[in-house]
C-alpha cells in the first residue's frame, strides 16, 4: 500500500517530513483546504489516506484516542435539501468510513467556542451536541478519497471541548497515541 498521511497542521503532529516512514501532507485547516490535500494525494499516485489530526467534542474526554466511523458534514442549502445534505446529490449526508467503529464525526468550517454559543446556528448546535466529535477537514478528505478510490481511515484525538487553552500539549499527547496504535 502507498500510503500518505494528511493533518491540517503540524503543531498537531512535530515533524515535518513523516510518519512511521510514509509521507505527510500537511491540508491547512478547513474542508476546501483538507479537499484540496486528498486531490494532492490522489493526483500523487497515494491509494491510501490516513487522516489524523485533533477534534473537538462535548461527549468524549479530552485525551482520548478515536478512529472515526461515520462523518457528517456542516451544510445547508435548504430549501433545495435538508440541513447536511448537499442539493442535487444523492445520498450525501454522511460518509461511512469504518463500519466497525460507533464513532460519527461533524465536520465544520466554523471553529466550536464554548464561550461564543450565540453565534451558531441551532442545527449547527446538535449536530456538535449528537456527534461524538467535531473537525474541520474529515468529511471533506473522505469524499475526494470515496470518489477516487482511495483507501480512507481517520484517527483524531480530542483535544478541547470548546475550551481550547491546553490545545498544544493535548496534540503532543494525541499524536503519540496514534503513533503506538499505527505501530502495532
Amino acid at each position: 500500500m502507498n500510503r500518505v498521511f494528511i493533518v491540517a497542521v503540524p503543531d498537531e503532529v512535530e515533524t515535518q517530513g513523516e510518519i512511521l516512514g510514509s509521507p505527510v501532507i500537511f491540508s491547512g485547516v478547513g474542508k476546501i483546504n483538507g479537499a484540496t490535500a486528498a486531490w494532492n494525494a490522489f493526483s500523487q499516485g497515494y491509494n491510501e489516506v490516513i487522516n489524523i489530526g485533533s477534534c473537538g467534542s462535548l461527549k468524549t474526554p479530552v485525551g482520548t484516542l478515536v478512529k472515526v466511523g461515520q462523518v457528517f458534514q456542516d451544510i445547508d442549502a435548504t430549501p433545495l435539501s435538508e440541513y447536511g445534505e448537499t442539493p442535487f446529490e444523492p445520498n450525501s449526508k454522511q460518509i461511512v468510513v469504518d463500519t466497525l467503529s460507533p464513532i460519527t464525526c461533524f465536520t465544520t468550517d466554523y471553529f466550536y467556542d464554548q464561550n461564543q454559543r450565540s453565534k451558531y446556528s441551532q442545527r449547527y448546535l446538535d449536530m456538535i451536541k449528537n456527534c461524538s466529535i467535531f473537525d474541520m477537514e474529515c468529511f471533506a478528505i473522505a469524499k475526494v478519497c470515496k470518489r477516487f478510490n482511495i483507501k480512507f481511515s481517520a484517527y483524531k484525538w480530542i483535544s478541547d471541548n470548546g475550551e481550547h487553552s491546553d490545545w498544544k500539549e493535548n496534540c503532543k499527547i494525541g499524536f503519540e497515541q496514534v503513533k503506538a496504535l499505527l505501530h502495532e
